[in-house]
């Protein structure tokens, strides 16, 4: 996964749009040597009783039907014992080479294009009423994948983290939280496999991005949001349009309204509310309607992210809600990962729809149900959701990233000229920058392409050190 550039001897580097390898996975660690890459956690919970209640073992596949192993012969076998609830339990640290793939993909700024993933296989139906796997602070992200049981995917969007450090090791921390049903509670197996680095963009692709609800309509302020009374649910939301109040206001991240969701009476866990999504980008795509077999597959489905945010109000002084959560269902299925909520902060949830089913029998369809869990008081609580999009990483119909054919540069005038395969009568730009990551300088701006090819010439600066790269900009 190298960037596809050129260096010359003053130091000018150049890059395609595209700069990594498109539309592949890379297996970062998946146990098939040893388990070296994981150790125990050194502080509180599970590890630090005497003995340990965590023992981490290399699991070998019994057979080609074997669950326990998602890639490979190999993964990662996780004894819990001596306490229930939640312990801060193992971390996985990835090899300099897996490190480095991973910070490059993630300093990337194309939109909604990298995913760090690895499989979670749960206890068995019996074991436990319920149980998660929390991710401790990698890029920020403290989010966790529910299950009673079998194989959950747990994703991280890496153009939505906070940045990495640049050296040193990365390190995945693992939190577990259940509540056993056997009593006394003795011992329970996890199984962790394919940590993996996934490139969403298929070749030639540009992202597209489909609104789907921002809440504007003033004929419909809500966005259809109503109860949801299965489940026990839809007991204590109201809902209303939200106005921003200002320009710095993260209540709103599209246009000038959101939802705002109001939550009575003390937190706890509650399926609240359903929001529908029918006569949209996401109800074309995933074709409801049609039988199952007309529907479109889970590797077709790949190339769609479905994005949104939540913004969690400040904490009081009285430390209300001093922590909660949101989570998400289809009615079908549970979207793989909570959203570990902040406070006075706005969270993108992203998710590929690879990943999830949904149901075919609501009326309207589809529709997405929320849930919310919190240690918020008798006065209630608030919570607002914004911007509900579908990107598509996969159109190849739309103008094809540009790719560079020829490069020269002349020392003496420090003249370069650049030569791209272009469209006729679309647009290009130029960009330039010292450090990899950001793309602050537009170099060239609105260069209309050439049937066939186009050519930029140019004179840089004594003495430049500098990454160019050509994109298309419509």
């Amino acid at each position: 996964m190298k960037k596809s550039k050129l260096l010359i001897a003053t130091g000018l580097g150049l890059l395609s749009a595209a700069a990594l390898n498109a539309q592949s996975t890379v297996v970062l660690e998946s146990f098939e040597d040893s388990i070296d890459s994981v150790t125990l956690m050194n502080w509180g919970g599970r590890p630090a009783l005497d003995p340990p209640g965590v023992v981490l073992e290399q699991y070998t596949r019994s057979d080609e039907t074997d669950a326990f192993v998602t890639h490979g012969q190999k993964s990662l076998k996780v004894t819990l014992s001596g306490q229930e609830w939640w312990s801060a339990d193992f971390k996985i640290t990835l090899s300099e080479e897996a490190a480095a793939k991973v910070r490059e993909a993630a300093q990337s700024t194309d939109l909604a294009r990298y995913i760090l993933r690895w499989d979670v296989v749960f206890p068995p139906s019996g074991t436990t009423h319920w149980m998660n796997s929390q991710l401790q602070g990698f890029g920020g992200v403290y989010d966790q994948v529910d299950s009673n049981n079998g194989q959950r995917t747990m994703s991280v969007a890496l153009d939505l983290i906070n940045p990495l450090p640049e050296e040193g090791p990365l390190e995945l921390i693992f939190a577990q939280n259940f509540d056993a049903i056997a009593d006394p509670f003795e011992s329970l197996d996890l199984y962790v496999d394919n940590i993996r680095l996934v490139d969403t963009y298929a070749p030639g692709a540009t992202p597209k991005v489909y609104v789907l609800q921002s809440f504007e309509d003033p004929n419909d302020p809500t966005g259809g949001a109503a109860n949801f009374t299965g489940w026990g649910g839809g007991q204590r939301t109201t809902y209303e349009q939200y106005t921003k109040q200002d320009a710095e206001d993260i209540r709103v991240s599209e246009g000038d309204h959101a939802l705002q969701v109001n939550y009575s009476g003390a937190g706890g866990w509650g399926s609240d509310f359903i929001i529908p999504f029918t006569d949209t980008k996401l109800a074309e795509v995933l074709k409801l309607d049609l039988p199952p077999e007309e529907r479109p597959s889970k590797a077709e489905l790949a190339r769609y992210t479905l994005r949104w945010e939540t913004t969690y109000p400040p904490r009081g002084d009285d430390w209300t809600a001093d922590w909660q959560n949101t989570s998400y269902h289809t009615l079908q299925d549970g979207l793989p990962w909570s959203q570990s909520g902040a406070f006075d902060t706005r969270k993108t949830y992203s998710i590929t729809l690879d990943q999830i089913n949904w149901a075919d029998w609501s009326d309207p369809k589809p529709v997405l149900m929320f849930i919310a869990n919190g240690a918020w008081g008798e006065s209630g609580h608030t919570l607002w959701f914004d911007n509900f999009r579908l990107i598509d990483t996969g159109d190849v119909g739309q103008t094809p990233a540009p790719k560079i054919t020829a490069f020269t540069y002349n020392a003496q005038t420090r003249q370069i000229s650049i030569t791209w395969e272009s469209v006729a009568g679309k647009l290009y730009a130029i960009d330039s920058t010292e450090n990899l990551g950001s793309w602050p300088t537009v170099l060239a701006a609105n260069l209309t392409g050439q049937a066939g090819t186009t050519t930029y010439t140019a004179t840089m600066p004594v003495n430049a050190r500098t990454f160019l790269r050509v994109r298309a900009t419509n």
